[in-house]
């Protein structure tokens, strides 16, 4: 009973965490959306277009892109080949899901890792339009690694366990 109570709070935290996620994403849109009509009206009709703009909106695609893909991780909508699927057999999926969570979470690794080269290259720079440290734009590259790699170790947990 214990290990089934530790199964549902930590589903629980990671669907909070998922939802989170979410809203980040959701915002960095919403931000996306507002700031490039505020461009678009200011080029054509106010005759001002601002420098910052497009710049910050750039550092919101590239935040919402990375977050969105530890969405994308834990609803499995990443794009799969399954034509061999049932060449494999059920303990070959198993196998095959489990050698391909373990290269993922490899590959966060590198994110995290290069991303903190990139925010160390860059923490003494500014971006030209709005002024912010160069750093806020590759730091989403290790929190989005960070956040892919908890969504891979929870669905590795969900293969070894049998969670769906």
């Amino acid at each position: 009973m214990e290990n089934q109570e530790k199964k549902t709070v930590l589903g629980c935290l990671i669907e909070g965490f998922y939802h989170v996620i979410q809203w980040i994403c959701m915002l960095c849109l919403a931000g996306q959306v507002l700031i490039i009509s505020y461009a678009v009206i200011g080029r054509f009709i106010l005759n001002h277009s601002p420098a910052w703009a497009e710049e910050i909106s750039r550092i919101l695609m590239v935040w919402m892109s990375l977050l969105s893909a530890a969405l994308a991780v834990k609803d499995k909508s990443h794009v799969r080949m399954t034509i061999f699927d049932k060449a494999f057999g059920k303990m070959g999926l198993k196998v095959r899901e489990i050698i391909f969570v373990m290269i993922n979470i490899a590959f966060c690794g590198v994110l995290f890792w290069k991303g903190i080269e990139l925010i160390q290259q860059t923490h003494g720079t500014k971006l030209p339009g709005s002024g912010l440290p160069t750093s806020l734009l590759y730091g989403s590259v290790c929190i989005g690694g960070i956040c892919m790699a908890i969504m891979l170790i929870y669905e590795l947990g969900g293969v070894l366990c049998q969670r769906k």
